[in-house]
């Protein structure tokens, strides 16, 4: 899978804000959803939805025990949502996970404020 074939795979699940640079593709579920993107490893493409949070341990172990190959993980300490992009047909669960996702990164960031303020 191309780039460009990602934008357009991306396009026609009807996302936002489609754009890439530097061979990284950029979008957004909805207009008022985070941002996030596609990214090719050797593996193949993946997608990553990242959060300025660091999620409690026990929420991302639960997380990943009940999700399967969409991976919640740390990167350089904050929460990233992971999984692989084989092609267009993951995309509507791909959106389903991501707003989940979001839910619980606002959760968690919202439980900290205690102690970071916000």
């Amino acid at each position: 899978m191309t780039g460009a074939e990602v934008q357009a795979a991306f396009a026609t699940a009807g996302f936002c804000g489609v754009e890439a640079e530097g061979g990284v593709v950029y979008a957004r579920v909805t207009p008022q959803s985070p941002e996030f993107r596609a990214e090719e490893t050797e593996a193949g493409w993946r997608l990553v939805l990242p959060w300025n949070v660091t999620p409690p341990a026990e929420a991302m172990a639960a997380w990943n025990a009940l999700m399967g190959a969409a991976r919640m993980e740390l990167h350089q300490g904050e929460a990233r949502l992971v999984t692989g992009f084989p092609g267009p047909q993951v995309l509507i669960r791909w959106a389903a996970l991501a707003a989940e996702a979001e839910v619980h990164f606002i959760r968690w960031r919202r439980d900290r404020r205690p102690w970071e303020g916000m």
